[in-house]
């Protein structure tokens, strides 16, 4: 049983449940391991520093690595419980999984996706349906996750994973934190075509 966290109780579609804290421990080693980091980079594929300073690692969809296969695991783990409090969320849904593969992101003291923006904002992200995150490491000066609409900021708890939906009136932004590495996956459940396969489905 995962243990959720006290955002849930505030009913606004942004719910929490923690994993093991092993699998982040091993998702961070796999990050720093990994010859394929690169610099952040937006929806149109660019680096622009004045709105996302990062570095990331492409974990592409059907990546077998026994770690990713234990944190898709995991994440599935919390979208049934996701799905238990908001049921709409998948009832007369047209089918979606993961079919983009995710990211694990490194951010620095002073870096951050530091500009208000939301997932599903273009005709290329137009089949985002949920968005997930999980925080791989506590970060404790600031380091939060600001919902705009939601007046929340999440503050980074190791484990942590957060889905909500990918719509606009989840218009969020990173906070940076000035004086600690902070850690992330993140990635979407999106609608998928007919036919087209998709990492993982309860």
């Amino acid at each position: 049983m995962l243990e959720p966290s006290k955002i849930n109780k505030l009913n606004n579609f942004i719910a929490g449940w923690y994993i093991d804290n092993k699998i982040c421990d091993d998702l961070i080693t796999y990050f720093k391991n990994s010859p394929n980091k690169k610099p952040g980079v937006l929806e149109t594929m660019e680096v622009n520093n004045n709105f996302k300073t990062s570095t990331d690692l492409a974990i592409l969809p059907f990546n077998t690595d026994e770690i990713i296969k234990k944190y898709v695991v995991e994440l599935h783990k919390v979208l049934k419980e996701y799905k238990k409090k908001y049921s709409f969320c998948d009832e007369g849904q047209p089918q979606w999984g993961i079919t983009e593969g995710f990211n694990i992101q490194k951010y620095e003291p002073q870096e951050g996706f530091l500009k208000y923006h939301t997932e599903r904002s273009s005709l290329k992200t137009s089949l985002r349906h949920l968005v997930f995150m999980t925080y791989l490491n506590n970060v404790e000066d600031k380091g939060q996750t600001e919902f705009y609409y939601q007046k929340l900021n999440v503050k980074p708890e190791k484990g942590l994973t957060l889905i909500w939906s990918a719509d606009w009136t989840f218009t969020h932004k990173g906070i940076a934190s000035p004086t600690q590495t902070k850690y992330i996956t993140t990635g979407w459940f999106s609608y998928i075509s007919k036919g087209e396969k998709i990492n993982g489905r309860p």
